[in-house]
């Protein structure tokens, strides 16, 4: 039987924020959706302002009202949204470890069990189960069972930030349109520029995904 690994730090110390995969995805998706929300939610308020013939300084407040109040919306919600699935995900860390450390024959049976379910043998399942119970190793049983790594839980306050400055970014043009553009064309050139904005953060999207850029940036558009 394998000794146990002394000196083994508790899994919450063992955590870090590394941008892994999952959170680049994650910051992505957020960043996407926060573009596309600040683009369409103020050219739709301007565009409604405007067609009230309101001033150009009412125009402003409406839109800078509608960007600041959408972004924190926004943030708040992918913070809230991502903080619960990161509590999910720290629960289900904390009882495997309390399993580990206080109930070793159900930690390996449910090892055992997982790799039976795999289609192992039943010799090669309890090999590689007592293998990970005898040695302590919390990272192999989530990543097995759960699909979780240590050190790549999801981050809530990178998505909430990308959604934030995201919806932000895309409020902008829709914004400086509907604001400086002479009339009569506000409306027309605040159209044509949302359409442009939001080919442009599907093209984005899918570049950075490495997906065929035309295809998201025209289903994006769309």
């Amino acid at each position: 039987m394998i000794e146990p690994k002394q000196h083994r730090l508790p899994w919450r110390q063992r955590l870090s924020f590394r941008r892994d995969l999952g959170n680049r995805l994650n910051v992505l998706r957020a960043g996407v959706m926060g573009a596309n929300d600040g683009i369409i939610s103020t050219a739709g308020i301007v565009m409604g302002v405007a067609g009230a013939n309101m001033s150009a300084t009412a125009l402003m407040l409406a839109g800078v009202s509608a960007m600041i109040s959408g972004a924190l919306s926004m943030g708040g919600g992918e913070y809230m949204s991502v903080s619960a699935q990161r509590d999910l995900q720290d629960s289900i860390c904390q009882k495997e470890q309390d399993q580990l450390k206080n109930d070793k024959d159900a930690s390996f049976q449910g090892m055992y069990q997982h790799y039976l379910a795999k289609g192992y043998a039943a010799e090669n399942a309890a090999a590689m189960a007592h293998s990970i119970v005898d040695n302590e190793d919390i990272a192999t049983i989530l990543a097995e069972k759960f699909q979780i790594k240590l050190n790549k839980l999801l981050n809530p306050w990178l998505a909430a930030g990308a959604d934030f400055f995201a919806f932000i970014l895309g409020a902008l043009l829709p914004l400086l349109c509907i604001t400086l553009i002479p009339n009569p064309y506000k409306v027309s050139v605040t159209m044509a520029a949302v359409v442009v904005c939001l080919f442009g953060t599907g093209y984005t999207s899918a570049r950075l995904s490495r997906v065929p850029a035309r295809k998201g940036a025209l289903r994006n558009m769309i």
